[in-house]
């Protein structure tokens, strides 16, 4: 018989901790969702069944190996393949003491043991100096082993073997008496059987540890490559306590730098959200000065304008005045000359004599008539308006716009994404950044014109964000009498422009220009934190470049279209990634910017709208098989899409201001503008009663239509729902109101426009692009730091599933 050693842990550490439920989860492959069979970890540390690994490798490459989790390669041996891998011993351990938990039932301890016992968390180790017997591994009695079981594989006291021989579960057991020789043998077989080999030598056991390499090795090792004096080695069991201790210092100093990380991270994480507050805040700061220029520039034209018509009027009745007196003259000079002539041609001469003169002094006073006694005709009848210069009306707008602030901070030249840690060049992207400019010649600030960036003109709220901040502004002349921090006029006196003179000016003189959002309501909004947050920046499983679109299925997944990757997304309610489907192009299956996505709830379908160029919708079914696609020659701007209860299909367009319904096969069922009610529509969804809800960003309310296109009345309002992103009805039938003025905020009401809640979210989003609606009382939240949140705005237990009467909770 066997004599085994079990060189476990060569009395090291204590006994281990017993597992807990979190360790418990580590023992299954995450590719085979089983126990580990075999665990065998690559170069960045995950772990893998080696079936698992041998079902991953590339039969065209077997030098290396890529991660399945983190796409991390590991280079094999040729000759080996996985089995040059090292075995995960953790693990391993792991699954022995489960394995054995697992089996606390069935071994039990000494009669004068209160309860049963489990066996022994670590096999005990083997002393080859000891005389003594080997313990009963059985039960944790600790007694002497008289026997040895070959079914169970271990040591048996009096007590075990007798249960052994009496109870049904150990039925057909081969049971060995031992005397102390067998059992010294048996544990040293045992032992060599499970002892770690030798990576180079297949067969030997590691023994020894290079202090020199750094590295557990053979006694072959310690003739061939690590020969003393070069290398110096010793026993594992004499350094194995200082080796652990040192081991256990870089863990600690491990954990340090891992909970700097974090902290980093959320300092990452915070400076995003005050970078993108502040893009919201700069935009908004645009956008308001370029509508107080508008308006400054529309004033100017309605007095241009009057100027011109009352100049024409007074030059008008002038040359009305010289009109007339001439026609009055005219008309008498010819009564005149048709008198003389009859006179001197039909009368006597005697008789013309008569009217000599009477007609003479007429005449003269005649001929010295003057109608244009002003010189009024001698001079310009023409009224003239400079044509506008282009150039230096461009000069002066920069001027009056200001400048960017926050630009002199970013570093000088080329910006690489992977040097400075930036996530990696979306596709169609460049690799890096650009920054030319004169910090000397712009005070460490940039002009607006100098960002190439064409998103910096989009309209605030169109899809997508810039890729540059613009900061807040400052004035060019730094002598202006009065400094705006937000933006400055930046105009000389002697500009041309009074702009005193405007109302609108003076107004916001007297009030200040510290803050240019609607005005809020005094609401007390509930705080709301989220539960869960996944995604991040990338072209992977999981990662996103532009998640514009959001919604949710019946089975509570989440179905996400990620723009600028061609592909739609679908994740579980927990935001675990389960499978996607979409690439770029223009065929049947693939996608070009998808944008917003809904669900057809009777069917589990996919609709999928696509931005310019092809402006189309695409169906896909529930596994993301494509089945059709339609309206590429009858949609222009669609920006949002949901399917009501009747599956049919509802595309709100921006910039057109049109809504148009669709049966499932692309048919037109009907089609109505609303531009009379509408200024940027970018959500929308139905009701039980066949009303149309559309989410309203610039009017900053929810507007109702029915389904023949009539205007039924209006939710929200400035102050409560500001530039509102989204809006879904809850399977309460309340309406949920999504905006994003300076905070994700939600607001609940009534199908009649009652408010019933209001939340705010603890955290700060800026610039998000949509939510959609879960079961269990939560909102999905599609941000622009490429992640999605969940958000929990009521109990589950105020949902009502029977009152799910929508065409799509979008």
């Amino acid at each position: 018989m066997c004599e085994p050693t079990l060189t476990g842990s060569f009395g090291l550490a204590p006994t281990p901790p017993p597992l807990n439920e979190q360790m418990l989860q580590v023992v299954k492959c995450p590719l085979c969702l089983e126990p580990y069979r075999e665990p065998k970890v690559l170069a960045c540390f995950h772990s893998f069944c080696k079936s698992c690994l041998e079902r991953q490798m590339d039969d065209n490459c077997a030098e290396k190996i890529v991660c399945p989790q983190c796409r991390v390669e590991t280079q094999l041996s040729i000759q080996l393949g996985i089995e040059s891998l090292l075995t995960d011993y953790g693990l391993e351990s792991v699954m022995t003491r489960q394995n054995l938990a697992d089996d606390k039932g069935l071994i039990f301890g000494s009669p004068s043991s209160t309860s049963s016992s489990p066996p022994l968390i670590e096999p005990p180790s083997y002393d080859q100096n000891s005389n003594k017997n080997s313990s009963c591994t059985g039960c944790k009695s600790g007694e002497l082993a008289s026997a040895f079981c070959q079914d169970c594989t271990h040591f048996l006291c009096a007590n075990c073997t007798l249960a052994h021989q009496y109870m049904h579960c150990f039925e057909g057991h081969r049971v060995d008496q031992l005397s102390q020789e067998d059992a010294a043998a048996l544990a040293a077989a045992f032992a060599e059987k499970n002892a770690c080999k030798c990576i180079q030598h297949r067969s030997q056991p590691l023994r020894y540890f290079c202090l020199t390499c750094n590295l557990a090795i053979c006694m072959e090792c310690t003739q061939v490559d690590h020969v003393q004096p070069t290398h110096q080695y010793e026993l594992i069991s004499d350094v194995a306590d200082k080796q652990m201790a040192i081991m256990e210092t870089l863990v600690q100093d491990a954990r340090l730098k891992h909970s700097e990380l974090l902290e980093t991270y959320k300092m990452v994480d915070a400076a995003q959200n005050r970078l993108s507050c502040s893009l919201t805040r700069a935009h908004q700061n645009v956008d308001d000065a370029t509508q107080t220029l508008i308006r400054i520039i529309e004033d100017n034209r309605r007095q241009i304008i009057k100027d011109l018509d009352n100049a024409y009027g007074a030059k008008q009745l002038q040359l009305t005045v010289i009109d007339k007196k001439v026609q009055q003259m005219a008309e008498k000079l010819a009564q005149t000359i048709e008198f003389t002539s009859r006179l001197v041609k039909y009368a006597a001469p005697t008789e013309v004599m008569v009217f000599k003169q009477l007609l003479h002094t007429r005449l003269q006073v005649y001929f010295s008539f003057n109608p244009d006694s002003n010189n009024i005709l001698q001079t310009t009848c023409e009224l003239d308006f400079p044509p506008l210069n282009s150039n230096v009306a461009r000069q002066q707008i920069i001027s009056i716009m200001g400048l960017v602030r926050g630009a002199s901070e970013w570093p000088q030249g080329t910006i690489s994404s992977a040097n400075a840690g930036m996530p990696p060049a979306p596709i169609g992207r460049p690799a890096s950044r650009q920054l030319t400019r004169s910090v000397a010649a712009t005070n460490g600030a940039l002009p607006v014109n100098n960002f190439s960036d064409s998103n910096l003109v989009r309209p605030k709220n169109e899809y997508g964000g810039s890729s540059q901040s613009l900061g807040t502004f400052v004035t060019v002349d730094n002598g202006f009498s009065n400094q705006y921090e937000k933006w400055s006029m930046g105009l000389e006196p002697a500009s041309g422009l009074q702009l005193a003179e405007s109302p609108d000016l003076e107004l916001e003189k007297n009030m200040g220009i510290s803050n240019l959002y609607p005005p809020r309501a005094q609401i007390k909004r509930q705080k709301m934190i989220y539960h869960c947050k996944f995604g991040e920046f990338g072209v992977m499983e999981g990662q996103f470049t532009e998640p514009s679109g959001v919604a949710v299925n019946a089975q509570n997944d989440i179905i996400v279209a990620d723009t600028n990757n061609h592909r739609i997304q679908v994740f579980d309610k927990e935001g675990r990634f389960k499978f996607q489907f979409g690439e770029c192009g223009k065929r049947d299956g693939q996608l070009l910017y998808p944008n917003r996505v809904a669900v057809n709830r009777l069917t589990g379908d996919f609709i999928v709208t696509e931005r310019s160029p092809t402006h189309q919708i695409q169906i896909y079914n529930q596994y993301g098989q494509f089945l059709r696609k339609f309206g590429a020659n009858i949609l222009q701007h669609p920006r949002g899409v949901c399917v009501d209860s009747k599956g049919r299909i509802i595309v709100i367009e921006c910039k057109v201001m049109r809504v148009i319904i669709f049966d499932m096969f692309g048919n037109i069922l009907q089609k109505f503008s609303c531009s009379r009610y509408l200024e940027f529509p970018n959500g929308v969804c139905t009701n039980h009663k066949q009303e149309i809800l559309i989410s309203d960003n610039r009017a900053h309310c929810i507007k109702v239509f029915n389904y023949d296109g009539q205007f039924v009345r209006q939710i929200g309002g400035e102050g409560i729902t500001n530039y509102p992103i989204g809006v879904g009805i809850n399977y309460a039938g309340d309406v949920v109101v999504a905006d994003n003025h300076n905070n994700f905020n939600l607001t609940v009401f009534s199908q009649d426009g009652t408010m019933i809640s209001a939340l705010e979210s603890k955290v700060k989003h800026a610039q998000c692009f949509d939510v959609a609606l879960v079961e269990d009382g939560s909102v999905v939240l599609a941000s622009k730091d490429y992640r999605l949140y969940l958000y929990r705005y009521q109990s589950s237990g105020t949902t009502t599933a029977g009152a799910a009467t929508t065409g799509s909770p979008k």
